[in-house]
């Protein structure tokens, strides 16, 4: 074996001695590359398709064909050669010496006169060469030797690179046929990912059935909407075997139980994206039935609200709304202080199981053009492009979370036309090009206008202020009325238990009469801040207080406290009592 062979990987042979997975489906893209490679000119194929979607494994699928009895005499004898770089690099001292054997590779490629067909996943061998230095002089030779069309090439891009290098040089570009890969559907991968399987049952000795398989990939296709099939289905099988094998360990399984289920499956997920097991489970329609009774403990006095989300969450979960639209869609009217934004944190709650899985972005803050480089990133050569847009970076990092647009009324219009894309594909680019997806959010928008009139005129007024095709792309425009005394009523007994609940953690025994409760229902409903002037009245009237009777020592652990009105019966006043042991 000569110094260069050792970099060189031949896919042809290995595909000789069976050392690659065989290739499932595909079969039209394999045809197309072949077509590609028998032309006489423009015959470098340029595979272009995100992370994990299959490039790598669709190269192996030719070097396959290659060797079969249906490929062309022509390409009978080709080999397919990738390089082996890390290897180059172990090899070498310095960016000189790698530089130097790099091309010695690709002479050797050149030299077999066409029976080598290169293949490289680095587009810095062949444009933009500034992007790793260390490859210029190298880069220049290849560029050189494909553009003269003595060298055949297939090259593999994602489309960020495809756009951002490939696209903008020509030179290269026109020597090349762009073959566009897509993801394989559901089905399509499930067949894939069972010719895969069998690697990970050997390698851990355990039993993977095909409805674990399917399973694997449905359940990646739904809550992993950042990555590709078949890989990300691929990846949830290789953790769900892993962790059959930590349940031996652990002792939650019998050693001698080595059947991989659909529940190591749905752990996986859940911890993946951090959706607990209960709503990764198929059950949750169950859960789902009683949306409305989970969102009334938090959410009081809006009923109608209620109802249209629930039944909203419904259609989305059941399969009837469109798989490329968010799970739903919601325009919240009402002023401030009446619940739509509890509503917002308990469907947070109640679909991720976390109230904080809710983004927040005030309207009030985007009402400028330029405004709209802080919701998906500056552009290219500004500062602060590395570090994203707000709105895109924040569904990006986490894509299961309530996404609020408050006072919506208020936002520029050219983020009115982002957001269209949002309804009506469930996706957004950013200004690095990325495509983040937002088929897992919920989207509210809240607005005050047009709130205190008759429903039939206020989709007359609505239009003053929004275009229509906006309006139309909204699951439900929901109207959210003044509270009475009644809900307010509940909803201090709610935001009083929180706070007493807290009290008696810490060894606090406190409790509030119906006088002062009363005083706080009458306070609340006289403020022009609604509900959202409950929680600085409750710190103010018995936080603050009782913290300095604490800090004071004047109440200790055990000691029961109450909290009442004075004799005007204007005042909130506070009482210790001894505890009992003293």
């Amino acid at each position: 074996m000569s110094e260069i062979s050792k970099y060189l990987i031949d896919y042809t042979e290995k595909a000789k001695k069976g050392e690659l997975t065989a290739l499932v489906g595909r079969s039209e893209e394999i045809n197309r590359l072949v077509h590609i490679l028998l032309r006489e000119a423009k015959n470098n194929p340029l595979i272009v398709g995100p992370s994990g979607i299959g490039k790598t494994a669709l190269v192996e699928g030719l070097a396959a064909y290659l060797i079969s009895e249906q490929a062309p005499e022509a390409l009978k004898n080709k080999h397919i050669i990738g390089v082996d770089v890390a290897t180059i690099m172990l090899d070498t001292k310095n960016d000189e010496e790698y530089a130097q054997r790099l091309k010695e590779v690709f002479e050797d490629i050149y030299a077999s006169q066409g029976q080598k067909i290169l293949y490289t996943k680095d587009v810095s061998f062949l444009v933009r060469t500034d992007v790793n230095p260390e490859n210029i002089e190298a880069a220049k030779f290849l560029k050189l030797k494909v553009m003269e069309g003595t060298v055949n090439c297939i090259m593999e891009a994602d489309p960020l690179s495809y756009r951002g290098y490939v696209e903008k040089d020509v030179a290269v570009l026109q020597h090349f046929q762009t073959l566009f890969l897509e993801e394989p559907t559901q089905d399509e991968a499930v067949k894939i990912v069972q010719a895969q399987k069998h690697r990970f049952e050997k390698h851990y000795d355990v039993v993977i059935p095909d409805d674990v398989v399917k399973a694997a990939v449905n359940l990646s296709h739904r809550y992993i909407k950042q990555r590709q099939l078949p890989e990300k289905a691929i990846d949830l099988l290789d953790d769900a075997a892993s962790l059959l094998l930590m349940d031996h360990a652990e002792g939650k399984m019998k050693a001698d139980d080595k059947t991989v289920t659909i529940e190591h499956t749905m752990r996986t997920v859940a911890a993946w994206t951090g959706i607990p097991l209960e709503k990764v489970d198929v059950e949750d329609k169950k859960r789902l039935a009683l949306a409305e009774e989970y969102l009334r403990k938090r959410v009081v006095g809006q009923d109608n609200a209620v109802v249209v989300v629930a039944n909203a969450l419904r259609r989305s979960r059941s399969g009837l709304q469109d798989p490329n639209r968010p799970i739903g869609s919601f325009w919240f009217l009402g002023t401030t202080g009446v619940g739509n934004t509890e509503l917002s944190k308990s469907l947070a709650e109640f679909i991720f199981n976390d109230e904080t899985a809710l983004l927040r972005l005030d309207m009030s803050e985007y009402m400028e053009k330029s405004s709209v480089t802080r919701m998906i990133g500056p552009p290219p050569g500004t500062p602060g492009f590395e570090l994203g847009g707000l709105l895109t970076e924040g569904v990006r990092l986490k894509p299961f979370q309530v996404v609020l647009f408050d006072e919506i009324e208020k936002a520029n219009p050219d983020i009115l036309t982002l957001l269209l894309q949002v309804l009506d594909d469930g996706r957004l680019t950013d200004s690095k090009g990325v495509t983040v997806d937002f088929r897992n959010t919920i989207i509210i928008m809240t607005s005050n206008v047009a709130s205190d009139l008759p429903s039939y005129q206020r989709i007359e007024v609505l239009t003053q202020y929004f275009r229509p095709e906006f309006l139309n792309r909204i699951d439900d425009i929901v109207t959210f009325h003044q509270l009475n005394e009644d809900h307010l009523r509940q909803i201090i007994e709610i935001h009083l238990g929180k706070l007493l609940k807290r009290a008696e953690a810490v060894g606090y025994h406190v409790t509030v009469d119906d006088k002062a409760k009363q005083w706080f229902v009458d306070e609340v409903f006289t403020s022009k801040f609604g509900v959202r002037a409950l929680k600085r009245l409750l710190q103010h009237e018995i936080e603050n207080p009782l913290a300095f009777l604490i800090m004071q020592g004047k109440v200790q652990p055990g000691q029961e406290v109450l909290v009442t009105m004075n004799e005007t019966g204007k005042k909130v006043v506070m009482f210790s009592k001894k505890s009992k042991s003293s």
